[in-house]
């Protein structure tokens, strides 16, 4: 799977990422470092921008009690697209739109940095309420490839990872499933999870008022509504026999 990209100290990628806002105290020894959070990814400009503009494309759409999987609570949910690609529900034709997201790819890219570019899936825009709850889950790995990232906007949070069976996990293995890796997400920040983060955990947002250790002092984090920007890049199919 994808890991660490060297080129991400090039002077290609504009931002590094802040490992004090991935807390490993209580990480799986066999972890691998495959989350990463990008704080102060947007500008509070380009996040007010974002917000109007995903904004108006939900507004007729009203808060879901739950979702068929049972995951999530109390949220709302709209597929979105710049102008270049075809097929999807909603396209923003603002061209800060496209320029912020066209910037956060190609963050992404430089940091898995596959041999070959990846191909992205049209974003999502999820609206959870301040009341609405994301459960422990793995995002399907029949859909979509080797990242889930995100940005974060309204308000901070607190992502958990745990460890999970699943279908990219070996039943017989001896990997432990205890222990945790919490993100913190404050807004304007961009996260993405990768390797053993995408497909050997499950990630949830906790609680409002939970606890998150940062430079040594406890920081209390309040989750009101919570806007997030999801990129996935497409599956890629092996024609290897």
């Amino acid at each position: 799977r994808y890991g660490p990209c060297r080129c991400l100290t090039t002077t290609s990628c504009t931002q590094n990422p802040d490992y004090a806002y991935v807390n490993l105290t209580n990480a799986p020894l066999n972890y691998d470092n495959s989350a990463v959070v990008y704080p102060g990814f947007l500008s509070e400009e380009e996040g007010h921008s974002l917000v109007k503009e995903v904004s108006k494309r939900l507004k007729r759409r009203r808060f879901e009690d739950g979702h068929w999987d049972s995951v999530i609570s109390k949220y709302r949910e709209i597929e979105l697209a710049t102008p270049d690609e075809v097929g999807s529900d909603s396209t923003i034709d603002s061209p800060q739109y496209a320029q912020t997201i066209q910037r956060a790819r190609d963050l992404l890219q430089s940091y898995v940095c596959p041999e070959n570019p990846l191909t992205w899936l049209p974003c999502h825009a999820i609206d959870l309420s301040k009341n609405g709850s994301l459960d422990a889950h793995v995002d399907s790995v029949k859909f979509s490839g080797g990242i889930v990232a995100g940005i974060s906007l309204l308000s901070d949070s607190i992502m958990r990872l745990r460890p999970a069976k699943g279908e990219w996990i070996d039943d017989n293995s001896d990997e432990s499933l205890s222990g945790h890796v919490d993100l913190y997400l404050p807004k304007l920040s961009l996260y993405c999870l990768h390797g053993m983060s995408r497909f050997h955990y499950s990630h949830e947002l906790l609680p409002s008022d939970s606890v998150y250790q940062i430079h040594g002092k406890d920081i209390q984090v309040t989750r009101g509504r919570r806007l997030s920007i999801i990129f996935r890049d497409a599956l890629v199919v092996s024609n290897d026999v």
